[in-house]
């Protein structure tokens, strides 16, 4: 136990980082290939980044809190700021879980929209697209009306974990603002049900019953293809599709057990609950970074610009100071160079005095 507490807040810091860089790069490569359903992948892709950067403010937060004993961290102002982290984190979490929800019921239909000979116009259109994002914020805004209500800030005295050395010029018993639970047994009990069933279970069994009439339609479709030898239709939608089972099937795989605990905790008391936590929230980042390794995976376009970014960053970091910006630009026209053959190239100009030429792999 011990060393998972050690381990959790790096680990952490990783996958918060990397998710913010990778989906920031989906965003900029969507933005430039807008369609209806890339809308829909955007909104998407800005909530995990939410998540991402959410989940890094509040590991911080913990972190000076609770282990470095910051003071300042205990005032009022602070405090309510991880409330409205909290309260974001829930909220942000939620409306993931309902872009996927709509997502897989917009493919499932445009799918059988494809299925049908005689369609010749797309089914989802950006009217359309704008309309299911206001049902899915809206819904997510007044469902998680009661979440708002389970914390508040109160004046307690600083956290027990503060300890030397740290702690060791502070006054005994300092007073600090501080997070409580509400001790409404209703409220938590209905709050524990609406986050385990709407935000987990519920959208699980409709994944599970999208999952099954999207393999269906594709089937379907596929049967067509060789019977008309209409492959382009098929090509159309058979990447964008698989990608979005794929990101379904990984919902359900980590929300499902979430969704049993939670409803569970209502019931019984679950100890460890603290490490059980952690854990989720290691498996939450994780499946939005593998979320983005998706995303590339459909699109060569953010492949190539996560590579194209990469190689910037290498350029920057191995090239003298005076001379970063002419050799950034030389090397993006041409292919993407490897950082060891980059910071080869550089030493070898510092030493000679001559132009790098550029080196194609």
């Amino acid at each position: 136990m011990e060393f998972y507490s050690t381990l959790h807040t790096p680990l952490v810091l990783v996958l918060c980082i990397s998710g913010t860089i990778g989906h920031i790069l989906s965003i900029g490569v969507l933005l430039k290939m807008l369609n209806p359903t890339n809308i829909l992948l955007i909104s998407m892709s800005i909530n995990q980044l939410l998540l991402c950067v959410n989940f890094l403010y509040s590991t911080l937060f913990k972190a000076g809190s609770e282990k470095m004993c910051l003071p300042f961290l205990w005032s009022f102002g602070w405090t309510f700021s991880l409330l409205i982290s909290v309260n974001l984190s829930v909220f942000v979490h939620m409306l993931s879980t309902f872009h996927l929800v709509a997502l897989s019921i917009i493919r499932h239909l445009s799918l059988q929209s494809l299925s049908n000979i005689h369609s010749s116009l797309a089914w989802f259109t950006y009217r359309k697209a704008v309309i299911t994002l206001i049902i899915i914020y809206t819904s997510v805004l007044i469902v998680c009306t009661p979440l708002y209500f389970q914390s508040r800030v109160v004046l307690g005295e600083c956290p027990d974990s503060c300890v030397p050395p740290f702690a060791i010029n502070l006054p005994h018993r300092t007073t600090a603002y501080r997070l409580r639970f509400s001790e409404n047994a209703l409220l938590q009990s209905i709050n524990f049900w609406l986050f385990g069933s709407i935000c987990k279970l519920i959208p699980c069994s409709i994944l599970c019953l999208m999952t099954y009439f999207i393999l269906k339609s594709l089937k379907k479709i596929r049967r067509m293809s060789a019977k008309f030898g209409n492959i382009q239709r098929d090509r159309q939608y058979h990447r964008t599709t698989k990608v979005i089972l794929m990101v379904m099937l990984m919902f359900m795989i980590v929300e499902t057990p979430q969704g049993i605990l939670a409803v569970a905790q209502s019931i019984f008391r679950i100890p460890h609950l603290d490490i059980i936590g952690d854990v989720v929230e290691v498996i939450t980042l994780l499946n939005s970074c593998l979320i983005f390794a998706l995303f590339c995976s459909m699109n060569s376009r953010i492949r190539s610009a996560f590579r194209e970014h990469s190689a910037k960053i290498c350029l920057w970091a191995s090239a003298p100071n005076d001379g970063r910006e002419s050799e950034e630009k030389k090397a993006l026209s041409t292919e993407t160079p490897d950082c060891d053959k980059v910071t080869e190239m550089r030493a070898e100009n510092i030493s000679n005095d001559k132009n790098v030429k550029p080196v194609h792999l």
